[in-house]
């Protein structure tokens, strides 16, 4: 069996090499491993990095876009650029933790005839090296394994986690299909991946959410929000998770309307927490709260959460975030180091 890591990359070649390295220190494993990287017409030196280590890592496979073709694209490229039995989707600035692709191979011992799996995570301070902690990200105990029977379950479960590309494997053969059997290019809005994963679980069920923390997760280092601004990387989550799901389930499944309580109660509340300390510019503002009304009004969530966060003042919003520091967060930190140690 081949697994390829599928690297969709563009002007990040000062992180590939935590990449690279993650992957050459990986141990315990016997199966073949293929290496795939889809540069989306980088201005940087993404090609320098990749040739030096091609004589590091095994099967390199290294393809150049002759212009930019967008971030949806360059994840539906990389893709018909591997071979593999499996491929792991990884954005280029995050990293394997130790035993990753070990445990993939055990955990496919397990479950052959899977269909693909969404892994755990490590999150990190932008350096790639501090650890921090992170609030639950899948809407089920994080740290057990999972074996989830359908897209409505595998949808339920992992609500926007799928959204996190270094976290999904699944079968080549199976992706390829739906690709070529769905309607992909209504729905590259920064999230086609979701949309693709979602046809291959409604075909072919069986998936596994792995407990096990595979995946390291730079944190600060949003390339939609480079491109943008506060607003366009919110509104990216509303309607990219929005239009997916409702593509994929309809309005009136119960799956449509857990993802979108998911999204505006953890995607949404942090983009407005984050705007109030940040300092947003006004756009944000005035934008979002229509945005949010059309998208959200029937659900308690906005009208408990969203609304009132939008209405409290940026100094209240700073000073509780100041407890929250000298508090709990140092109580959950000492918590994580105990748990790592």
């Amino acid at each position: 069996m081949r697994l390829s890591i599928c690297i969709p990359t563009y002007n990040r070649a000062r992180f590939l090499p935590d990449l690279f390295d993650s992957i050459l220190t990986q141990t315990g494993y016997k199966i073949e491993v293929e290496v795939v990287v889809s540069d989306n017409a980088s201005t940087d030196n993404t090609a320098a990095v990749v040739t030096a280590y091609s004589d590091r890592l095994p099967n390199l496979v290294y393809s150049r876009a002759e212009e930019n073709i967008g971030a949806d694209r360059n994840f539906l490229r990389v893709v018909d650029c591997a071979s593999g039995d499996y491929c792991w989707l990884m954005g280029s600035d995050d990293k394997l933790e130790p035993g990753s692709i070990a445990e993939f191979e055990r955990q496919h011992a397990r479950h052959p005839d899977i269909t693909g799996m969404t892994l755990n995570r490590r999150a990190y301070k932008f350096d790639l090296a501090t650890q921090m902690y992170e609030p639950r990200i899948i809407l089920a105990n994080p740290v057990e394994d999972r074996h989830l029977r359908s897209a409505e379950e595998g949808f339920s479960v992992l609500g926007y986690y799928l959204g996190y590309i270094s976290a999904q494997i699944f079968q080549r053969n199976a992706w390829t299909t739906a690709v070529a059997t769905s309607p992909v290019a209504e729905y590259c809005n920064g999230y086609v991946h979701i949309y693709v994963i979602g046809r291959t679980m409604q075909a072919r069920p069986g998936w596994l959410y792995v407990g096990r923390p595979c995946v390291g997760w730079r944190s600060a280092n949003d390339s939609f929000l480079t491109r943008g601004g506060e607003f366009e990387r919110m509104a990216l989550d509303v309607r990219g998770y929005e239009s997916i799901v409702r593509g994929l389930f309809g309005t009136s499944s119960h799956v449509y309307h857990k993802l979108n309580i998911a999204v505006v109660s953890g995607l949404v509340v942090n983009a407005i927490r984050t705007a109030k300390l940040e300092g947003a510019d006004r756009r944000f503002f005035t934008k979002t709260p229509p945005l949010l009304l059309r998208t959200y009004w029937r659900y308690p969530s906005f009208w408990l959460r969203a609304v009132p966060l939008m209405l409290t003042p940026a100094w209240a919003v700073k000073l509780v975030r100041a407890g929250y520091r000298r508090t709990f967060k140092q109580q959950r930190m000492r918590r994580l180091n105990s748990d790592a140690s």
